[in-house]
């Protein structure tokens, strides 16, 4: 199997992000709202503290930034136009617009060396083809002093996330090839591999960052039932449906399948409960 280059698989996940981006805000936002949350606690922002969401989706770790700090020292980026969009549209909706959102690559971030106090990623780095490169970028633009901080996942999917990803292969059997490709198979072991918080903490002390901590936590997603829990799990899914080329009415025989299927499960099994570390650092000085 030919093995992607680091620009070819940027491209592969950066296509990803772009189907996924105009479901994220109704269907992944309240999974991943609590981590934000933690993230941001973590980091504890002082007032007058210049903060950035880095790979920011639709903005949760800005807004939890602007909570504590003001939109106006907040600013947001992520390497995919269409999810900066919908951020920007569902800033706007949030009352808060002046929190400026920029198309801008991890790997390569254009802003001044020094130009915040905190930088907060929300379990992106993982899929950074190069993250020791976005981790010494993310030291050059933090003041001295300043502290920036990673979400990793810790601990295995659900039951139920099990089930639904064994029953969408059995109902679209047509993704299983697409999930073999090259990008998709880099991808996976990309995650995999740098999703580990030991091995995020190790790239951190190479890009140089002083005082590195790890806090583990654990929170739970309620996703209510059947219907709510599986238009969430397709929302994650969209490049993989695209790429298999169902149609509308195709797509709504399988979302009834899932359905049917994961609604006999008992109401509990759709809180999902996860595991997170933080992964604090601070650039050295000030």
């Amino acid at each position: 199997m030919p093995r992607p280059t680091p620009s070819e698989l940027k491209a592969h996940i950066r296509a990803d992000y772009d189907a996924a981006a105009p479901g994220w805000e109704p269907y992944m936002a309240p999974y991943f709202r609590v981590p934000a949350a933690r993230l941001v606690s973590d980091l504890s922002p002082r007032r007058g503290d210049r903060c950035l969401d880095l790979a920011c989706g639709s903005g949760l770790v800005a807004r939890a930034f602007a909570a504590r700090v003001g939109g106006h020292l907040v600013s947001a980026c992520d390497f995919s136009a269409v999810q900066v969009d919908e951020a920007r549209t569902v800033l706007q909706a949030a009352g808060m617009a002046e929190i400026a959102v920029r198309v801008m690559d991890a790997e390569h971030m254009a802003y001044p060396e020094g130009s915040f106090e905190r930088v907060g990623c929300g379990f992106g780095l993982s899929h950074f083809p190069r993250p020791l490169v976005a981790l010494r970028g993310v030291w050059r633009v933090l003041s001295p002093g300043g502290r920036a901080g990673f979400t990793v996942w810790n601990g295995f999917a659900s039951n139920i996330r099990m089930r639904f990803d064994e029953l969408l292969l059995q109902l679209v059997p047509a993704m299983e090839a697409w999930t073999s490709s090259p990008c998709e198979v880099a991808f996976g072991r990309l995650a995999d591999r740098n999703g580990r918080p030991e091995r995020m903490a190790e790239l951190m002390r190479r890009a140089e960052f002083a005082g590195i901590e790890q806090r583990t936590h654990q929170f739970a997603a309620d996703y209510v039932d059947a219907p709510t829990f599986v238009d969430a799990m397709l929302a994650r899914a969209e490049r993989d449906l695209r790429e298999v080329g169902l149609d509308a009415e195709e797509r709504a025989g399988v979302r009834a399948e899932l359905v049917a299927d994961l609604g006999a499960y008992p109401r509990e099994s759709f809180v999902v409960r996860r595991g997170f570390v933080t992964l604090l650092g601070a650039r050295p000085g000030g």
